[in-house]
């Protein structure tokens, strides 16, 4: 969180294991809810509305679950490297390395599902702020829309991922049927959300 944008682009840069696509997902997640706020702080110049208010906060909220995440999923990666790496030489070494490894990849999982979960309300919230905004700051929506659609369709390929390891077929698969939800959820709203934007952007009738 104290890092740079510069710093945190390096890491992410480079060789090492975390950052990786779950935290950028969650940056990106964060910065799609900015963008919705920014709408609504400006129109609260001219508005004097309570739910606006009330929509401000709860995008604000968001916002702050998306910071947290990126250390949570860099948290919970480092659960499955360490049981990775456990020995392996017996069977009762390969028995619990086993266990452990599921347990690591269910935690693995857990952070991006969240923060397709998050970013999935997040685009429930800038559907509900387009009624605020003003023409000029439909762009923005729309913006903000593209970034909550790319933070959700890279987080659930973070929790695929680990579900495709998992020996528990029954848990990858009831993992996936959440995440294949909320995912379903997400992309039917910005499937109607970006392109009316992306009309009024050009001057269109939505």
């Amino acid at each position: 969180m104290s890092q740079t944008i510069e710093e945190f682009t390096a890491d992410l840069a480079s060789a090492a294991p975390t950052p990786g696509g779950g935290s950028t997902a969650a940056l990106v997640g964060a910065l799609s809810s900015a963008l919705g706020e920014m709408v609504g702080h400006i129109r609260q110049e001219k508005l004097d509305e309570s739910r606006l208010t009330e929509l401000i906060a709860e995008m604000t909220v968001s916002r702050t679950k998306m910071l947290s995440l990126i250390q949570e999923d860099e948290n919970a990666f480092e659960t499955f490297t360490v049981a990775l790496k456990m020995p392996k030489e017996t069977e009762e070494q390969k028995t619990k390395r086993a266990a452990e490894m599921l347990h690591g990849l269910i935690v693995a999982a857990q952070p991006p599902l969240k923060i397709a979960q998050t970013a999935t309300k997040i685009l429930h919230q800038l559907e509900e702020m387009k009624k605020y905004s003003s023409k000029s700051l439909l762009s923005d929506i729309g913006s903000g829309t593209a970034l909550a659609e790319a933070a959700l369709k890279a987080s659930v390929l973070n929790v695929y991922e680990n579900t495709r390891m998992m020996k528990d077929k029954d848990q990858a698969a009831s993992l996936n049927k959440t995440t294949d939800d909320v995912l379903e959820e997400g992309l039917k709203i910005s499937a109607s959300l970006y392109p009316a934007m992306q009309k009024a952007a050009r001057g269109e009738k939505a």
